[in-house]
């Protein structure tokens, strides 16, 4: 029997909206398409695979909540992660022609974008890519031996081949073409090697940072740093050359602008973005989501895109309305330019998303050194 509508179910929820209004809307969500993943990169931040995929319900409920929670945004975005997605591609297709349909129904668009290994990739599913709108992110990691030191298949083969060769294939149906670099303490001497090997290869843009959870010696973060700054010199030229090339490290966007994170903790997660488990779960972003076998954080599990937000007291906590809770960041030279590290690999590190990793503390101060004086550069030639 259809439970009947009363005035205290309605003052509940009308009370639960509102307090939602106090956070910003929801402008992404990374989708746990399909947990499972056909490689097995022992660097992987998403602890453990397993085969389950969302149903046809599950998404359907994502997709519904995503365009219900981005309020009056217009244009709000869909991320198929996991996992290797285009293990799900039918669930993907599935998802779009819904997506696009219920989007239209009220007057928005989603983008969709996706971060996958590449290695699935053939001309319909890149066909199907290009004609709806699904941007790619590849996670790719130098030249064949720097990328098979840690990314390989189920069965220990190493995956570059797999991928570099429909690098062409791929550039016929996205020319720009962007990359994940993830360097660790056996590949990290060959980071700027990396960037130019890809670059030489078709590949325009670069997100590029240490792989975490891992120990980094004081040795390891110097070299680390000389080869950031050899990618600096390298993108310089480029940009006096007009390449086609950005290198995310480097710009001073509105994400990454320094001096602009003063008074603030954490990143887009649990604000703007979401995460969403392959059974519907809610958690505050993909990195968080990956953590204790795909069972997330638990006492940030904000609830279930087939029931709704359940626990807005953890989002509350997660973006830490509470400054008292990062005690660690008051004093740092750094709180303008950090705004805490990552919450996952805080948790993962020292058991709290709001005390920062040591480790990770060390290699974003090179980093933002390295930083400044490639902008000092760009500006002061004109190229900024």
């Amino acid at each position: 029997m259809t439970r009947p509508f009363t005035a205290g179910l309605i003052a509940k929820a009308l009370t639960s909206l509102l307090d939602e209004r106090q956070f910003e809307p929801i402008r992404q969500i990374d989708a746990y398409i399909t947990e499972n993943c056909n490689c097995r990169c022992d660097y992987c931040f998403v602890e453990g695979k397993r085969p389950q995929q969302m149903t046809e319900e599950t998404i359907k409920a994502t997709v519904d909540f995503l365009l219900l929670k981005s309020r009056h945004l217009r244009e709000p975005i869909l991320l198929f992660f996991g996992g290797e997605p285009l293990l799900a591609f039918d669930l993907i297709r599935f998802a779009v022609d819904y997506g696009d349909y219920q989007a239209a129904l009220m007057g928005k668009r989603i983008s969709y974008s996706m971060t996958t290994n590449g290695t699935l990739f053939d001309e319909e599913k890149l066909r199907f890519c290009r004609d709806r709108r699904i941007i790619f992110l590849l996670s790719i990691d130098g030249n064949e031996k720097t990328h098979n030191v840690h990314r390989k298949f189920a069965n220990g083969r190493g995956t570059y081949r797999a991928v570099a060769d429909k690098i062409p294939l791929m550039k016929q149906y996205q020319p720009w073409l962007g990359v994940r670099m993830t360097p660790t303490p056996k590949t990290l001497h060959k980071t700027a090697a990396s960037v130019k090997h890809l670059h030489n290869h078709g590949i325009n843009q670069f997100i590029v940072g240490l792989a975490t959870g891992l120990r980094y010696t004081d040795s390891d973060i110097a070299r680390y740093t000389e080869q950031l700054r050899e990618i600096g010199r390298y993108y310089i030229d480029r940009k006096r050359e007009k390449a086609h090339l950005r290198i995310r490290t480097f710009e001073n966007d509105a994400d990454q602008e320094l001096g602009s994170k003063s008074d603030i903790w954490g990143c887009g997660a649990g604000r703007g973005r979401l995460s969403v488990s392959a059974s519907g779960e809610i958690q505050p972003c993909g990195k968080v989501q990956g953590l204790n076998n795909l069972a997330g954080i638990p006492e940030f599990s904000l609830g279930n895109v087939l029931t709704g937000f359940t626990n807005l007291d953890a989002r509350r906590n997660f973006i830490a309305f509470h400054y008292d809770l990062r005690k660690a960041c008051h004093d740092c030279d750094l709180t303008d330019d950090c705004a805490g590290g990552c919450p996952a690999v805080n948790y993962q590190a020292t058991g709290s998303v709001f005390r920062p990793d040591p480790s990770e503390c060390r290699i974003t101060r090179a980093y933002l050194e390295v930083k400044r004086e490639v902008i000092a550069r760009l500006e002061a030639e004109g190229l900024a």
